[in-house]
């Protein structure tokens, strides 16, 4: 099972963080951030564990408990909460209703990502003309 020390070595990793460059940003000495990586029983303290979180936008649970919850999202259509069933996996990946996502769903998210809102709104009510079969693959109007 991953620990604390393996998730904060993959992050830094995957960001090309240097041992010393995150030292400096929550305040320890290099050796230190290499302790927190190498030994199962070695923690910064709750100060440092939120500054590492911020630096790399994760959340303290996902640093200590390997989970990445995913709080109440803002609906863009008509402004409700949704109270979101994601939660972010220790390995990276989102689960849903115990179910984790394919890799063309992943893709899909990956891509909708980098949309703006009204792209993000036409790719929205596209799927859903799709899914009521309004239209075709290639995006045109069935013929009647």
């Amino acid at each position: 099972m991953e620990g604390f020390g393996e998730r904060l070595r993959r992050l830094r990793k995957s960001r090309d963080v240097t041992q010393s460059a995150l030292a400096k940003h929550i305040g320890v000495v290099p050796s230190a951030v290499g302790k927190y990586e190498l030994y199962s029983n070695s923690y910064p303290s709750v100060e440092a564990v939120v500054k590492i979180a911020d630096y790399f936008d994760v959340s303290t649970d996902y640093l200590l408990r390997g989970i990445q919850t995913i709080p109440l999202v803002k609906n863009n259509i008509n402004g409700g909460i949704t109270n979101s069933s994601f939660v972010q996996a220790n390995n990276g990946g989102v689960i849903v209703n115990d179910k984790g996502l394919s890799p063309e769903v992943t893709e899909l998210v990956k891509i909708y990502e980098h949309l703006n809102g009204r792209d993000r709104l036409k790719l929205l009510n596209y799927a859903v003309d799709m899914e009521e079969g309004n239209k075709d693959n290639a995006g045109y109007q069935k013929e009647v």
